[in-house]
């Protein structure tokens, strides 16, 4: 495939490069967009990897075969998507995929339609889960813990639990009056419980405790080829090569999961249903803020002024 970049604001883009032109697809042409990165930044990473540059997402249209999308300002997602869903061009998101429920419910309308989407969390397709799942055993409870931003980067908790425990997660309730320790519970009657300590806590990382009839097993997860195993399903399916292994309406449960918490949070620990709950469009993460600051960080990092 010819493969689009459409912003250049996470450490994705330079990850994921790689790793695409390794199996074989062809990184063409990217739009840097100014969230994070200026315009001499994107000639510089177009320049070193032999992209041409485009000054509007939209040219890219008819241009590529699959765009990927890497805006942390989450709330442009749906912006930066549409053209390329009308188009019928095959989009993968980063995570999380967005803020607000009803815009995770017209992406389910695209895909629903037709439009191949991917992205999310890396996490759901971790070794960490795939090595649990060969083991047979069914987790009866479990507990996942990471640190940051709630949804940005506790995201990444939720989709390890999705990964472990399976799709079909129904309603998510707080357990505190910021949404940052979640209990969720599954269509089967399962629960577990997520944590996501504030950021400079502790150190980063991703990790679950499982309960299962055989005992307790706890997960690790991460690895050095948790990028591989995640472009392999994201590039498979964006190809038409095989279908995901969960519906995109599965694949964006964690999403729904951390917004719901938040808004059980507003409506006092009140269990929220994912799905058919007017209240979880009480509230709504916003992207632009934490893009601001992330910003800052992501700036430092690149040594850009």
């Amino acid at each position: 495939m010819r493969i689009g970049v459409v912003d250049l604001d996470t450490s994705h883009p330079a990850a994921f490069l790689p790793l695409l032109r390794q199996r074989g697809h062809e990184v063409v042409a990217v739009y840097g967009g100014q969230t994070v990165v200026d315009d001499d930044y994107t000639r510089g990473y177009a320049a070193e990897h032999g992209l041409s540059v485009v000054d509007d997402p939209e040219e890219l249209v008819g241009a590529v075969d699959a765009v990927f999308i890497h805006s942390v300002d989450w709330d442009k997602h749906l912006v930066r998507a549409r053209p390329f869903a009308e188009a019928g061009v095959p989009i993968h998101l980063c995570k999380p995929f967005a803020g607000r429920a009803a815009d995770l419910r017209e992406l389910i309308r695209w895909a629903d339609s037709g439009v191949r989407l991917s992205g999310g969390s890396a996490l759901r397709w971790s070794a960490a889960v795939a090595d649990w799942q060969e083991t047979g055993h069914e987790v009866v409870t479990a507990y996942a813990a990471t640190y940051g931003h709630p949804l940005d980067y506790g995201i990444h908790a939720y989709s390890l639990l999705s990964g472990l425990l399976g799709p079909d997660v129904e309603a998510a309730r707080s357990l505190d009056d910021e949404g940052r320790r979640v209990e969720l519970r599954w269509r089967d009657g399962r629960t577990a419980v997520v944590a996501v300590a504030p950021a400079g806590t502790g150190g980063y990382g991703f990790f679950a405790t499982l309960v299962h009839g055989g005992g307790v097993h706890h997960v690790e997860a991460g690895g050095t080829d948790l990028y591989a195993r995640f472009i392999d399903v994201t590039v498979g399916h964006l190809s038409g090569e095989r279908d995901q292994p969960v519906s995109f309406a599965e694949l964006v449960e964690p999403e729904l999961a951390v917004i719901a918490g938040l808004a059980s949070a507003k409506h006092g620990g009140s269990w929220i249903a994912l799905h058919d709950d007017p209240r979880i469009d009480d509230v709504a993460f916003d992207g632009q803020a934490f893009a601001a600051s992330y910003r800052v960080t992501r700036r430092k990092a690149l040594g850009l002024s």
